[in-house]
């Protein structure tokens, strides 16, 4: 008998987005306690391009990698 699968835990893609929004939110009312609403809006906006940017550059690599690895086993 097999206990792997009853050990390993499920992943849930939905809890990660929860914990994650939870933490962004938590970080930008603590900006926002510190500073002002206008640089609360800031990093949050900054925070957004970043996960953007960083999101379409990991597809691109990915796209690339793609196409590497078909012309390389081309006969």
């Amino acid at each position: 008998m097999d206990s792997a699968p009853a050990v390993s835990p499920a992943h849930r893609p939905w809890i990660v987005l929860a914990a994650k929004t939870v933490v962004v939110l938590q970080l930008l009312a603590i900006v926002y306690m510190f500073t002002s609403i206008w640089v609360a809006i800031a990093v949050a906006a900054a925070f957004t391009l970043a996960v953007f940017a960083v999101r379409a550059l990991s597809r691109a690599s990915g796209k690339v990698d793609q196409i590497f690895e078909e012309e390389l086993h081309r006969p």
